[in-house]
C-alpha cells in the first residue's frame, strides 16, 4: 500500500510527557519520511499555537488538526476549517467551573486564556509540557470577544462530571480524558477524525491511504478512520482497542520505528 500522509499526535507520541521538545531521532526520521514525498500532517489536542517548529524538533507540518479537530491549518497557518465553542457552550463551561474553583483554560488561536485559577492551571502546564509561556492569564474574561475558543481544558475530580452533566448536558460537550482528573473538553461532533475527514475533502486522500500515530481517548475516532493506525504502547486501553496496531511506546522512539518499518528501510533496500 502506498501512503500519502501520516497523520500524527503529539502528547505521548511525537513528544514524551513532560518533556519540551521531540527528541532529535524521532523529529529526523518525520522529516526523512517528509522529504520521500509523503506528507505529515499534525492532530493534537493542542492549540495550534502551541505546536510550534521548535516544539516539534523542527518538523514542519504540511497541515495541522488542532483544538481536537476544531482548526484545520494548512503549511502556511491559513485555516482550512474551525469550529468555534458558542457562547452557551462556553459560559456553560465558566459558570460550573467557578462554582467550584476548578481550573479552566480556553483554546485560541493564539494562546491558552484561564478563565478560573489561572496559576493551578499555569502549574500544571509548566508540568505536563515545559511551556507554560502558552498558558495566559484570561480571568479577566474578555478574550472571547475577539472571537470564540475552539475548545477547553478541564481540571476537575472524575466525580464532579457528573454535576456537569446534570446541568448542562444538553450541550453535548465531551471530557475526554488527557488522564484521570485532566481533560480535553470538545463540542459535540467534533474529533479528529472530523478534522482529517475535512482535510481528506480538500486533499482528494482517501482513508485507506493515511498512516495514524496516537495515544489516548481523543485519538480513536481517527484511528478507526485511518487505514492503517497505531497506538503507543503506553496508551490509553481504548486507544489500544481502537488501533490496528501497536506501536513501541514514546519512551521507546515508537514513530521512528513505525516509519523506519514502513517508509525507510524499505528505501534503503
Amino acid at each position: 500500500m502506498t501512503y500519502k500522509a501520516i497523520v500524527l499526535d503529539v502528547d505521548g507520541t511525537l513528544l514524551a510527557h513532560g518533556e519540551p521538545f521531540v527528541r532529535p531521532q524521532v523529529a529526523a526520521a518525520v522529516k526523512a519520511v517528509q522529504k520521500m514525498g509523503v506528507k505529515v500532517v499534525i492532530a493534537s489536542g493542542r492549540t495550534s499555537y502551541a505546536i510550534r517548529p521548535e516544539i516539534l524538533g523542527g518538523i514542519r507540518p504540511d497541515y495541522m488538526v488542532c483544538a481536537n479537530g476544531a482548526q484545520l491549518l494548512d503549511r502556511q497557518g491559513r485555516a482550512l476549517y474551525t469550529r468555534e465553542m458558542t457562547p452557551e457552550e462556553m459560559y456553560a463551561l465558566v459558570d460550573y467551573f467557578e462554582d467550584f474553583d476548578h481550573p479552566l483554560a480556553f483554546c485560541f488561536p493564539d494562546n491558552y486564556y484561564v478563565y478560573v485559577e489561572y496559576q493551578k492551571m499555569r502549574d500544571f502546564y509548566q508540568k505536563a509540557t515545559g511551556h507554560s509561556e502558552y498558558v495566559l492569564d484570561g480571568e479577566d474574561q474578555d478574550r472571547h470577544l475577539e472571537n470564540m475558543p475552539f475548545g477547553a481544558f478541564a481540571i476537575l475530580p472524575p466525580e464532579n462530571l457528573a454535576g456537569f452533566d446534570e446541568r448542562y448536558g444538553y450541550l453535548g460537550l465531551r471530557f475526554v480524558p488527557y488522564r484521570p482528573g485532566y481533560y480535553d473538553v470538545i463540542c459535540q461532533g467534533v474529533n479528529k477524525a472530523l478534522g482529517v475527514q475535512k482535510l481528506m475533502e480538500h486533499t482528494g486522500w482517501t482513508a485507506d491511504e493515511l498512516v495514524c500515530m496516537g495515544d489516548n481517548d481523543n485519538d480513536v475516532e481517527l484511528m478507526g478512520l485511518a487505514g492503517l493506525s497505531f497506538c503507543m504502547a503506553n496508551g490509553s486501553e481504548k486507544a489500544k482497542a481502537a488501533a490496528k496496531r501497536i506501536a513501541p511506546g514514546v519512551e521507546e522512539g515508537g514513530v521512528k520505528a513505525v516509519l523506519e518499518e514502513l517508509f525507510l528501510n524499505a528505501a534503503k533496500a
